[in-house]
């Protein structure tokens, strides 16, 4: 038997192994919640509540069925659906850092979230993909962010969503193909307005060298 597995039926009567799973996935857990609400104080609580209904439910959770690491990831998707229904707003996923800093083992956004602050460049692109992510519906969102933010496999978010794989994959190449062609559209629009922002210029620079 696997270790981990070991570790989660001992924990259904020992917290102190509960604790060792705790430690173990607190930081994906918590970088998934901080992804999905760009609130590192919201982020936080969901992720205590996440391990207190994975502590309160542990007895009842079945090594047979999915893995524990997409249980509790189904648990945290559940914290956040329930956050922004009570919000009363639409899902968002917000991206501040890009996702090969998020998927590092030492990432921790509640502590050295934004350190990069002199790389504006990579913000302002971070902030339009983050604005393009908005627009995508509430399910292309979570399974992005469980991608690409949470570094899931495939397998894995189809586990924790309990969906189909090819289900996931086809709502990754929708979700995929719609951010390129707004950011496609929106880079066209922006190079149209920069060149008519500078032929302007060049009239104006042209009829005062006229007098």
């Amino acid at each position: 038997m696997p270790e981990e597995e070991v570790i989660v039926l001992q924990a259904k009567t020992d917290p102190e192994a509960f604790g060792r799973l705790y430690d173990t996935y607190y930081q994906p857990i918590f970088g998934f919640l901080y992804k999905r609400t760009g609130n590192a104080e919201v982020a936080k609580d969901l992720t205590s509540e996440t391990f207190f209904q994975a502590l309160k439910n542990i007895r009842r959770y079945e090594i047979r069925g999915k893995p524990f690491k997409a249980w509790l990831y189904a648990i945290a998707v559940a914290q956040a659906g329930t956050y922004f229904r009570q919000r009363s707003r639409a899902f968002t996923v917000t991206s501040e850092e890009c996702p090969e800093i998020v998927a590092e083992d030492g990432y921790r956004p509640d502590i050295s979230a934004m350190e990069d602050e002199s790389d504006r460049e990579r913000k302002l692109e971070a902030s339009r993909m983050r604005r393009h992510l908005t627009k995508l519906n509430q399910r292309q969102q979570t399974i992005l962010n469980l991608r690409y933010f949470s570094g899931q496999t495939v397998p894995e978010i189809a586990q924790a969503l309990g969906m189909k794989e090819n289900t996931i994959k086809s709502h990754i190449h929708r979700a995929v193909n719609k951010l390129r062609g707004q950011m496609a559209k929106e880079t066209a629009a922006e190079s149209k307005s920069s060149y008519g922002t500078a032929e302007r210029s060049a009239r104006t620079i042209a009829g005062e060298a006229r007098l």
